[in-house]
């Protein structure tokens, strides 16, 4: 039994260091989308297949006025396949636009990259600009599945205004390596 056990300490030492070491994304690429929900975007992708920005017109949950609906939602989702990114690859994702809520009223801003999801909430008297990353480790799935869920909300009872846009989502996996 001994001798089993040291035999696999060398080669349990090699996995363990293996899987401390950082995975690169060298071989990472994106390809064209293969699936795109009802919510308009325009898609580029770069040369070398290892950035893409998407960028929407549209994509806004907005509610102005005590005579709107005091909870207005708004998604997307679209699928992007990746090839050559090994399962621990971290890609950061970069997710911009604005937000302006008023008394009584928040933003709320949701992304899921397969697996994984982020949540940001933006609080009554926020007005800004944001770009979110979300560090997205790369699993088993041949593609990474984005959904970008927009919530605004307000007392019923106020005329809070709530106005979250985003604009678009974008990475570089040559500029952003680990």
């Amino acid at each position: 039994m001994f001798q089993i056990a040291a035999k696999c300490l060398v080669p349990l030492s090699v996995i363990l260091a293996f899987a401390a070491s950082p995975v690169l994304a060298d071989d990472a690429k994106f390809a064209g989308p293969t699936f795109n929900s009802d919510v308009g975007f325009d898609i580029g992708i770069s040369q070398d297949k290892k950035a893409f920005t998407a960028l929407f017109s549209g994509l806004v949950a907005s509610i102005d006025g005590v005579s709107a609906a005091p909870i207005v939602t708004r998604t997307v989702s679209f699928i992007l396949p990746l090839s050559g990114a090994a399962p621990g690859t971290e890609i950061p994702f970069f997710v911009s636009g604005a937000v302006i809520t008023k008394k009584a009223a928040n933003g709320h801003l949701i992304v899921t990259l397969n697996e994984q999801t982020t949540a940001v909430d933006f609080p009554p008297e926020t007005d800004k600009s944001f770009i979110q990353t979300i560090k997205y480790k790369v699993g088993y799935s041949p593609e990474v599945r984005i959904t970008v869920f927009l919530v605004a909300d307000r007392d019923s009872k106020s005329d809070g205004a709530v106005n979250l846009t985003v604009s678009a989502i974008d990475t570089d996996l040559a500029k952003h390596q680990n």
